[in-house]
This record gives C-alpha cells, structure tokens and sequence, in this order.
C-alpha cells in the first residue's frame, strides 16, 4: 500500500457522505496543446492503488487521453479542508474490471452511454430512444479509466498556518514536508 493511501482513506472517512464526495478535477492536455478541466466521478481504486474513473469513448476527454495520457486530479475534502493532488498517467481498461464496473452499475446510468455523442450540438430527435432500458450488452462507449499515480501533494489548510507535504514514486515512495 502507498504511504499516501492511508491519509486519502482517513479524509474520505472524516467527510460526510454526500455524493459530492466522489467529485474531483481531472486536469488533461488538450488536443490544441492547452489545458482542459472538468468534473469527473471517483469510482474507486483498483487492487494496485490505481484510481480508477469511467468516461465515453467518444468524449473529448478520451481524444486528449489518447494523445497525452498525463493527467493530474484535484480532490478537495472541504469539511475536514484537505486537498490532495495526483499526478500520474492513465489507461484504458479492457479487461474484467471493465465488466465489473459496468455491472455495478444502475439501469438509470447505463442508460447514459447510449446518450448522443458528448460535446455535439443538442438536437431534439424523437427517433434517439434514451431510455433507461438496456440489453444486458456492456455498451461499446462504456471506457473505465485507471490512473497510475507517481506523485501525490497533500495540502492540509490548518489554522494558522497550513501544513503540506508530497510523495514522489521513484523506485520506491519518497515523502517530503515542504513549504505550503
């Protein structure tokens, strides 16, 4: 287990339960060499401490992954008032944690990979069946990222003066206390 892991752990326990809980920044590289930033879903980690996200296929999100797999996350802890920083590179899963997930999964939110393409312009067509109803098919738009992660900057926004440190993967987990 990451040295890390147990402080992550230890604010996801101290925090309330609201969904927003699961809510955290995933920073990419755009496909025009500029930053992009959007709200993503915590899913989980996987048995090797990868942070693991879904997302769609034919996202933009997924282009820019493709071309540039380095990514950072932003999660912010408000009640306890803790940000963690991870900075690492990410892959697609094509294997049974894809499955796994997908079969977690509400027919209310499997539903959404059937959606319309994300970032296209809305058009209201009666023909699109956006249902809730699915085939017990995984969808091929459904993509369950992990991200692998080298660095990780902790940063707790105690009174009066914050306290920050970083670990940094080189062969192994090297933690510092630095400056906030």
């Amino acid at each position: 287990m990451p040295p890390w892991f147990s402080q992550i752990n230890s604010a996801e326990r101290n925090e309330s339960r609201f969904d927003s809980l699961k809510w955290v920044q995933l920073a990419t590289i755009g496909l025009d060499n500029t930053p992009r930033v959007r709200t993503v879903v915590f899913r989980g980690w996987s048995e090797s401490y990868e942070m693991e996200i879904y997302t769609d296929i034919r996202s933009q999100k997924y282009y820019e992954l493709y071309l540039n797999n380095n990514v950072e996350i932003c999660w912010l802890f408000p009640n306890t008032k803790c940000q963690f920083r991870f900075r690492g590179t990410s892959r697609i899963d094509l294997g049974k944690d894809k499955l796994r997930h997908w079969e977690t999964l509400s027919e209310r939110s499997k539903s959404m990979w059937k959606w319309p393409t994300p970032g296209d312009q809305f058009l209201i067509d009666p023909k699109i069946d956006l249902s809730v109803q699915n085939n017990g098919k995984i969808s091929n738009n459904f993509v369950l990222l992990k991200i692998d992660i080298n660095h990780v900057d902790q940063l707790l926004l105690d009174k009066p003066t914050h306290i920050r440190r970083r670990w940094i993967l080189k062969k192994e987990w090297v933690e510092e206390r630095i400056n906030p």
